[in-house]
C-alpha cells in the first residue's frame, strides 16, 4: 500500500500500464502485487485503455485477474452507455452461467451495436454454457433470430444436435431457421425433416427445404420440389424452378413447361431458362436414338 500512497495517482496507473504492455502473457507476481493495491475504479479504467491493444490472451488473464472477486460490479457498467463497449468485451472472458444469462439477454437491446457485440462475446464461451441458454430464448422467439442463429452456428456439433432434437416440436417458422441453420452448417441430418417441410403451409419453410435440398443435392426428392411448381406464391414456384435447375432435374421437363406461360415474370423467365436447356437435351437424346 506504501508504494502507491507516496505517488501522485497518473503516474502510478502510467506505470502500470507500461508494465502490463511489456510484460509476457501471464502476468507476473510483482505486477499483480501492483493491481492489488488499486481500487476498482483505478483497475476498470487501465483496462478499458488497455483492451483493444492487447491480444486476447493477455486481456483475459488481466481482466480475470482484476475483476473475478467483482463480477457484480462489471455487471452494473452495463448500464452505463459510455461503459457498455468494454464491459461486454470484460465478460467475454468470464466463464459462468450468469455471465452467459446476462450477454443473451442484451442480444435484445436496441442498439443493434450492442447486439452485435455481446453476440461476440457469446461466441468466447463454452458451447455447454451457451447453447442451452440460447435455444430456450431461440425456441420461444424470444432472441433476434439472425443473432441466435450466429451463435449457434459457432457453437459447432452441440449446437447442431440441440437444433435437430427441438425441430419436431417447434414452430413452423422456427421449423424454418432451424433447417436454414442446419444447412448453412451442412449438416445431413436434416434430410429427414425435409419431404414434410417441402408440403409445408408455411412458406418459410418451404422456402428453407428447397435450399436445403439444393445445398445437399438431394436428387431423390426432385418429385417432391417439382410439386411446388404449382405453389399460389410466385417465390415459392421460382425457388423450386431455380433448385430444379441446380439438380439437373431433367425428369421436370413436363411439369415445367405450363410454366412458360406464367403470370409471373420471373416465374416465366426461370422456366424458360429450363426448358430451354433440357428441352435441346431431350431432341438430343431423340436424335441419337433414332440413329441407333
Amino acid at each position: 500500500m506504501a508504494w502507491f500512497s507516496f505517488r501522485p495517482k497518473t503516474p502510478q496507473l502510467h506505470i502500470v500500464e507500461n508494465e502490463i504492455k511489456q510484460c509476457p502473457v501471464n502476468l507476473s507476481p510483482e505486477l499483480k502485487e501492483m493491481l492489488q493495491q488499486l481500487n476498482f475504479e483505478e483497475r476498470w479504467a487501465l483496462t478499458k485503455r488497455l483492451l483493444p491493444i492487447l491480444d486476447k490472451t493477455k486481456a483475459r488473464n488481466l481482466v480475470r485477474f482484476c475483476f473475478a472477486e467483482s463480477p457484480g460490479q462489471v455487471f452494473s457498467l452495463l448500464e452505463k452507455h459510455e461503459e457498455m463497449a468494454a464491459a461486454i468485451e470484460c465478460l467475454s472472458y468470464f466463464p459462468s452461467r450468469e455471465t452467459v444469462e446476462m450477454l443473451v439477454n442484451l442480444l435484445n437491446h436496441i442498439n443493434e451495436q450492442i447486439q452485435i457485440l455481446a453476440a461476440g462475446a457469446l461466441m468466447n464461451h463454452t458451447p455447454r454454457l451457451v447453447v442451452p441458454i440460447v435455444m430456450e430464448k431461440f425456441l420461444k422467439a424470444e432472441v433476434p433470430a439472425p443473432r441466435a442463429g450466429e451463435i449457434l452456428l459457432g457453437m459447432g456439433y452441440l449446437a447442431q444436435d440441440a437444433l435437430l432434437d427441438a425441430y419436431q416440436e417447434a414452430a413452423e417458422e422456427v421449423k424454418a431457421q432451424i433447417l436454414e441453420l442446419l444447412a448453412a452448417s451442412r449438416n445431413p441430418k436434416c434430410r429427414q425433416f425435409l419431404p414434410a417441410a417441402l408440403v409445408s403451409e408455411c412458406p418459410n419453410l418451404k422456402k428453407a427445404a428447397l435450399q436445403a435440398v439444393a445445398v445437399f443435392q438431394y436428387t431423390d426428392l426432385w418429385s417432391e420440389v417439382a410439386a411446388n411448381l404449382d405453389d399460389p406464391a410466385w417465390q415459392i414456384r421460382t425457388k423450386a424452378l431455380e433448385v430444379l435447375s441446380r439438380l439437373e432435374a431433367g425428369e421436370a421437363l413436363g411439369k415445367v413447361i405450363p410454366l412458360v406461360h406464367d403470370e409471373d415474370p420471373w416465374v416465366r423467365k426461370q422456366a424458360e431458362s429450363f426448358v430451354q436447356k433440357w428441352g435441346i437435351m431431350n431432341k438430343a437424346g431423340e436424335g441419337e436414338q433414332h440413329v441407333e
